[in-house]
């Protein structure tokens, strides 16, 4: 009942104004700890947060750290229940295992508490992701999907015609490209873990008709060595060895955003949420250029890749109720706007600012060859459901299968031994688990 008592005040006071607001502030005395990532999320909401401050009497402190760093200290954190922060970065893949885990503080008495919140306004998917047996742990701020970007200028120029239907139809143009003297070809995600190479390569493996079980939820058995998850491995690999940029092994999304930014790529597949950095006025050397499509699929059609971020509360906080309005005040609909109006985030939740035509204005990217939204939106309606499976087990999977990869284009093994090796390893995850006798 504190709870929902906490957090009605601070849907009252973020109602007021001027001097109410200085004589009601309920949070006076606590400081916030928040980890979160280095991304344009917290870049765009950070300077806003006084606004909070000034209004609820708190003071939030933002531990920012790169991406992959990020995911493995909230990873410590909220696995030994430290309480050392109170509000942590999360893919809507983790949820599950820390809710599991009961690291994880449900939101839905400070919903139900707050109604201005408008909960049904988020898109159903990324809210779906937060959700752990029917009950929610956190507030997505970020719809994640991926986007075919082409240089068309370059392209055309070049003789090659896109977008590509397929990886293999994208790896043979980056032959021909090649063969032109048009290279490097692209720029892909290499670093092996879920979050960056096997967030690139599912979609192939996906497309080839690949699963990553036999049957979820029924028949839990791991199918990461079958032919198409063999196929899929061997077209990542020639992308990522022949035609990708210097360093591709080790490369991440910052990598990928920087070489076609600079125009050192005639294409790339990439996040979605990152066309707002691509085309920084301020950086960019493509700005106008661009064309943009749905990822490319395979013979089993196409999967889109699909993934929600956002904000968790820990249990073992001592300032869940202020934590918890931090949250929503961030996620909240007048918010978001202003962090999507006035920075380059666009991987907006709310399905109120996709139709928002402030927003399509400033983030249409329309150059003549694709629109940035209709293809978002097309990419959105292809990605799979599973394309990460809701189970707590799955990072861990996923890590495993990164690893194989890596094996895969560094030389170390080949294809099938590679993954036949993460096979056996996730089986045994799997038995530890209980879904295999």
């Amino acid at each position: 009942m504190k709870l929902i008592k906490g957090v009605a005040v601070i849907a009252v006071t973020l109602g007021l104004s001027g001097a109410a607001m200085a004589q009601d502030k309920p949070f006076e005395g606590v400081t916030l700890r928040v980890l979160s990532t280095q991304q344009p999320w917290d870049a765009a909401v950070s300077p806003l947060i006084p606004e909070f401050e000034e209004k609820t009497g708190a003071k939030v402190q933002m531990d920012l750290y790169a991406f992959a760093q990020a995911v493995q200290k909230v990873g410590v954190e909220l696995s030994t229940g430290s309480p050392a922060y109170d509000v942590f970065f999360a893919e809507a893949s983790d949820v599950a295992r820390y809710a599991a885990m009961n690291r994880l503080a449900p939101f839905d008495d400070a919903i139900a508490a707050n109604p201005d919140f408008d909960i049904d306004d988020l898109i159903p998917s990324t809210r779906a992701g937060f959700t752990s047996d029917g009950v929610l742990y956190g507030i997505p701020f970020f719809a994640a999907t991926q986007l075919y970007y082409w240089n068309a200028e370059e392209l055309e120029a070049a003789g090659v015609q896109a977008p590509p239907e397929t990886f293999e139809d994208m790896l043979a143009m980056c032959r021909v490209l090649k063969d032109k003297g048009v290279a490097p070809c692209t720029a892909l995600r290499g670093k092996p873990n879920t979050s960056e190479n096997i967030w690139y390569w599912t979609q192939i493996f996906l497309g080839e008709g690949g699963s990553w079980v036999k049957d979820f939820p029924d028949d839990m058995t791991p199918t990461v060595n079958t032919p198409a998850a063999v196929k899929a491995a061997q077209i990542y690999a020639e992308l990522l060895t022949q035609h990708g940029i210097p360093g591709s092994v080790s490369a991440g999304y910052d990598e990928v955003v920087v070489a076609m930014q600079q125009g050192n790529v005639p294409m790339v597949v990439d996040g979605a949420p990152l066309a707002g950095r691509i085309l920084d006025p301020e950086l960019s050397k493509v700005s106008g250029k661009l064309g943009f499509a749905p990822p490319p699929g395979g013979a089993k059609g196409r999967h889109a890749p699909f993934t929600a971020q956002g904000w968790v509360v820990g249990a073992a906080s001592k300032n869940v109720e202020a934590a918890q309005a931090f949250v929503m005040w961030a996620t909240s609909k007048e918010t978001v706007r202003k962090v999507t109006l006035n920075s380059p985030f666009l991987a907006v939740t709310r399905n109120s600012i996709w139709t928002d035509p402030d927003f399509i204005k400033a983030h249409g990217y329309d150059y003549g060859h694709g629109s940035f939204t209709e293809a978002y939106s097309a990419a959105l309606a292809a990605a799979d459901p599973n394309y990460r499976l809701p189970i707590p087990e799955f990072r861990a999977m996923g890590d495993r299968v990164g690893l194989a990869l890596q094996q895969i284009v560094t030389g170390d093994a080949d294809a099938q031994t590679a993954l036949d090796a993460a096979q056996k390893d996730i089986e045994r995850q799997f038995r530890r688990a209980g879904y295999l006798d």
